[in-house]
């Protein structure tokens, strides 16, 4: 009877998600000069295809940190991201300009829909800005994209982007994942109450 006990615990468990992150500071986003120019990354089972467009010669312009966006210098302005399947973005990491108080802003798009306008970083430290849940579907464009129209100091405006949280959306649940709440939180009480019961019976007979 105890083993009930550990299995409603799996079965609470297994129906809460796990989030993942694509780094852009790895190998797969090193700075590349050239006509656009593409990528590929594969995090935790998601294949992405991943096309970056900058100032001058296209390409990916990346730092200590992550992906350069902006000016000064040969900047990045938009990035591309086509996942082959259903995902939902979560967050956004990076840091704005340290150069001028005129933060670089983004625009979140998916598939030319804008979903987020004038996301901006505004401390020169590293920091997260969270995204709700934005649900894109696979083969769909999730576009990263530089706002100047919000911009006064064109030429001085940067920030760089660290990383990209996404979970992966729900797709043909198991039986373990789509357990309520409440049925599980019964099992638990009473896989409790029969180890209690238990108890008592052998306390029972032990006074006989």
């Amino acid at each position: 009877m105890i083993k009930i006990i550990p299995l409603s615990l799996v079965l609470f468990f297994s129906a809460s998600a796990s989030a993942s992150l694509i780094d852009f500071s790895t190998s797969p986003y090193a700075s590349t000069f050239g006509t656009s120019v593409t990528t590929t990354d594969t995090v935790d089972g998601v294949n992405f295809t991943v096309t970056a467009t900058s100032f001058g010669a296209d390409g990916f312009r990346q730092n200590s940190s992550g992906l350069s966006f902006g000016k000064p210098g040969n900047g990045m302005t938009s990035l591309s991201i086509v996942s082959d399947t259903d995902i939902e973005y979560t967050s956004l990491s990076g840091k704005g300009n340290f150069i001028t108080a005129d933060d670089l802003p983004f625009d979140l798009k998916v598939n030319g829909s804008l979903v987020i306008n004038d996301l901006k970083f505004t401390s020169s430290s590293l920091s997260t800005v969270s995204l709700g849940n934005i649900s894109v579907s696979a083969g769909d464009t999730f576009l990263i994209t530089t706002d100047y129209s919000q911009v006064t100091t064109f030429a001085l405006s940067s920030a760089v982007l660290k990383a990209l949280n996404f979970n992966k959306a729900p797709s043909n649940p198991t039986p373990s994942s789509t357990v309520p709440a409440p049925a599980v939180l019964w099992l638990l009480l009473s896989g409790l109450g029969l180890f209690r019961l238990g108890g008592l019976n052998k306390k029972t007979q032990s006074n006989h």
